[in-house]
């Protein structure tokens, strides 16, 4: 079949398959065209674009980015050829699900995620501009490819206790239980006209403390942040997942007890307590074993699905059409 291409501008569309930021120019966009066929059913480029446009990375500023965009096209029509071989060998094995089974999930459905009402969810359909029935049959083929996925990959994946060890014995390094430390912080917006100044305030706590009032009885008194009524306390966390690099560098040069001069960042002041440190250890194979157990059945399923659509796209016609350059 020949190719057919539909040209719309850019302006007109709420997503576009090419981006330039710095041209306020309209462009030319693909709009649709035949992107694959597998067997006798054809994808098309509207409909790799519809899913691409559905998952979340589309509302993500790299979503402008053209490079990244192929990318996502690329993956999500490979998915899609996927899910069609799938479909095609259970059709082929002749595996149906009884209707109970589909019934059962939309029940689940309707009650937790509308409430158990299920007008709810065809108003959202109708929103959505697709019947109840499309909706049905495609969650009747959701279904039939867990089910094709557990009988050919998932149902294989069976470490061994020895292969549980080894993968441990191989990888210790990988098994450590987190960074922990107890942290609290006073946090000193800056000062409004009128009001004593960051250093001046940090001055006032520091004698505080020498006098021995408690660094929370402090935080509620002076931080302005949400957990001031805790007494400063963020609770055990890894610092380099939730401070900034100045605040990580002075926490690494205290000791467990110990109160830091003030920081000031952008205006702001930070006086720092690290209460107590616990360091990441190796876990032992037996806190291990659960997580190792883990790690292999997700490298053994994902090693097992590739090599299952290879053979289905050896046994199937699959032409894919390349994404032309606009």
């Amino acid at each position: 079949m020949r190719t057919f291409w539909i040209i719309l501008m850019v302006c007109s569309m709420t997503f576009s398959v090419f981006c330039a930021e710095e041209k306020k120019e309209s462009k030319a966009m693909l709009l649709d065209g035949v992107a694959a066929y597998v067997n006798s059913e054809m994808i098309t480029i509207a409909e790799v674009m519809t899913e691409v446009r559905r998952s979340p990375w589309a509302s993500s500023p790299s979503a402008k980015n053209e490079k990244r965009l192929r990318e996502m096209y690329v993956a999500t029509l490979n998915a899609l050829i996927d899910r069609k071989l799938i479909l095609a060998a259970a059709t082929k094995s002749e595996m149906s699900l009884q209707g109970w089974a589909v019934e059962n999930r939309v029940r689940e459905i309707v009650a937790n995620n509308f409430d158990g009402d299920q007008m709810k969810l065809h108003q959202l359909l109708a929103d959505r501009k697709i019947t109840f029935e499309e909706w049905k049959n495609n969650l009747n083929e959701d279904l039939l490819i867990t089910a094709m996925r557990y009988k050919n990959v998932d149902s294989r994946v069976n470490p061994t206790p020895k292969e549980i060890r080894s993968e441990y014995n191989a990888n210790k390094g990988r098994y450590q239980t987190e960074k922990a430390v107890a942290v609290s912080m006073i946090i000193l917006d800056p000062p409004k006209e009128g009001e004593p100044s960051v250093d001046k305030r940090s001055r006032e706590i520091e004698d505080k403390l020498r006098e021995g009032v408690s660094f929370a009885e402090l935080a509620r008194l002076y931080s302005k942040d949400a957990k001031a009524a805790e007494g400063g306390s963020w609770g055990k966390v890894n610092p380099e997942d939730v401070f900034r690099k100045e605040i990580c560098n002075m926490l690494n040069r205290l000791n467990p007890g110990e109160t830091s001069p003030v920081i000031v960042l952008d205006d702001y002041g930070y006086i720092v307590r690290k209460e107590e440190q616990q360091d990441s250890r190796a876990l032992t194979f037996e806190e291990a074993a659960q997580y190792v157990e883990g790690n292999l059945r997700m490298k053994k399923s994902e090693e097992l699905y590739k090599a299952w659509m290879k053979r289905l796209r050896e046994d199937s016609y699959v032409k894919l059409y390349e994404l032309p350059t606009m």
